[in-house]
């Protein structure tokens, strides 16, 4: 998280200057940070999530309202407007609440986070055509939610709550999902397609 968050402060300082400043400098100096932060204390993993979350609030405070359209790119490659930065850390820190199994689950996050990450990973899905012959249906809504390949003849349908589909959709479990193909149920649900 606190990389994240340095990453992050990165691409608004990018949006600030105009001066190309990737979110890591390569995969390996990102994978690098990861397994280094994993070896320090818990004091030492707090104080760096506070520092980097004070240093990203302040790049964020300071960029002038102008710079916010200035295109910097994520570190998937994509071309985004630095206002992007907001919901990319949005996404990091709720997701990861979750990963640090610590208590919070999917059911934690807010709807609106939640259907926006969902409509983030179908949209990089069908970007890179991996949603083929799969359509995404989350029920208990008021309005249905549908996602994927609903031209598809034969698709596998995978079924649950906001939550549950989320969870589902980043890799982190089938808990409250169920999977159709031609009527048949597919049990335990098929894995989602990578997002990231």
């Amino acid at each position: 998280m606190g990389y994240n968050a340095r990453a992050v402060a990165r691409l608004v300082e990018w949006a600030d200057t105009g001066v190309e400043t990737p979110m890591y400098p390569s995969a390996e100096v990102r994978n690098h940070e990861i397994d280094f932060g994993a070896t320090l204390s818990p004091i030492a993993l707090r104080n760096l999530f506070d520092h980097s979350a004070v240093h990203l609030n302040v790049e964020w405070r300071d960029l002038p309202a102008d710079n916010w359209h200035h295109k910097v790119k994520t570190v998937q490659g994509r071309t985004v407007p630095a206002e992007e930065t907001v919901w990319m850390r949005t996404r990091e820190v709720w997701v990861h609440a979750v990963d640090l199994d610590n208590g919070a689950t999917f059911t934690d996050i807010p709807e609106p986070v939640l259907e926006r990450l969902l409509m983030d990973i179908t949209g990089a899905w069908h970007a890179r055509g991996t949603d083929e012959a799969l359509v995404v249906e989350v029920t208990g809504q008021a309005s249905p939610l549908t996602f994927g390949d609903t031209a598809s003849a034969s698709p596998t349908v995978v079924s649950g709550s906001l939550p549950a589909i989320a969870r589902w959709a980043t890799g982190r479990g089938t808990d409250g999902t169920t999977a159709k193909r031609d009527g048949t149920s597919l049990t335990p649900a098929p894995p989602a397609p990578a997002w990231i």
